[in-house]
């Protein structure tokens, strides 16, 4: 068996040294980019979520809203209830006319202005 020179052995050792740093570095990048997708990942699934719960609080305050003015509604004295009622179809049936009316002419202007944009 042959003895290695010092040199010898100084080059063989950085080599392993450099191999193994080298594997080792891209460890850390193969975790880095993996924790940076499920970063990523979970941003947009809570951004997803918050937009989900503004929705779902905007609909629960227009339900309590809609369950506020029913119990409005029959807890009226009946009179009352009926001369809404009656109101309410007049007004409906106004609301309905007006937009059978000028609902062409809405839509008409509304594509023009979404042209201008």
């Amino acid at each position: 068996m042959k003895a290695k020179k010092p040199n010898e052995i100084r080059e063989e050792v950085r080599k392993q040294m450099a191999a193994k740093y080298k594997q080792e570095v891209e460890d850390w990048r193969k975790t880095a980019n993996e924790y940076r997708s499920k970063w990523a990942k979970v941003c947009n699934e809570m951004r997803d979520l918050r937009d989900e719960n503004a929705e779902l609080k905007e609909k629960l305050e227009a339900q309590k809203e809609w369950i506020e003015r029913l119990m409005e509604f029959v807890n009226m004295p009946d009179d009352k209830r009926s001369a809404a009622v009656k109101e309410y179809v007049v007004n409906r049936r106004i609301t309905q006319e007006f937009r059978d009316l000028f609902g062409p002419y809405f839509d008409t202007l509304n594509r023009l202005n979404i042209l201008s944009w």
